[in-house]
């Protein structure tokens, strides 16, 4: 019998391993047989740790999940000081951290991923940060700090920005990341 601690580690090393696996090939063209071998296990231990590959894959999104709960009411009083915070927050992450970064990939994917559990899909939702991050936009719209325009837009923007920038640290883990302020510019005046 294992004992917790190296239950713990080798669910940890399934989960990383298939977090690879998934940014790679996507959710469709992962199998769980290539995950088993990467790890050295068979696949029927494999299903020890995890139900199914859909299990696997929740799993991962619970995980990525976990930090993209954005205080509405902590931003209401200083929405550009809190979506500055959250954005270095993630570049320091991104530049001390692969899996974080690999995670941040993933959760993007997933978001376009079809045929996933409806929980995942559920959980993606409540956590969209485009979604969280429109009411902080125009809080600081009305207050005068960011740019007038569409909130959904600047969003996608800033984000997509984000996005970016953690899609190329993962794929060159060398890259530069850029100065905070940089990101700032694209929603405040």
């Amino acid at each position: 019998m294992e004992r917790k601690e190296q239950v713990l580690q080798r669910k940890w090393q399934i989960l990383t391993i298939s977090l690879e696996q998934f940014i790679q090939k996507g959710y469709h063209g992962t199998s769980t047989r290539e995950i088993s071998k990467i790890a050295g296990i068979s696949s029927g231990l494999m299903f020890h740790y995890f139900e199914s590959k859909e299990d696997l894959y929740h799993n991962l999104i619970k995980i990525g999940t976990q930090e993209m709960i954005f205080d509405i009411e902590k931003a209401r009083e200083n929405p550009k000081l809190y979506l500055q915070t959250v954005a270095k927050t993630i570049l320091e992450k991104l530049a001390n951290n692969v899996f974080y970064g690999k995670m941040f990939v993933f959760i993007d994917d997933a978001q376009h991923t079809s045929g996933i559990l409806e929980e995942s899909v559920k959980l993606l939702k409540e956590h969209d940060i485009g979604r969280q991050c429109i009411p902080i936009i125009e809080m600081g719209q009305e207050k005068g700090l960011f740019k007038d325009g569409n909130a959904h837009a600047l969003c996608v923007a800033f984000f997509g920005a984000l996005q970016g920038i953690a899609q190329e640290k993962v794929r060159i883990q060398d890259t530069p990341l850029p100065d905070v302020e940089w990101l700032m510019d694209i929603i405040c005046k």
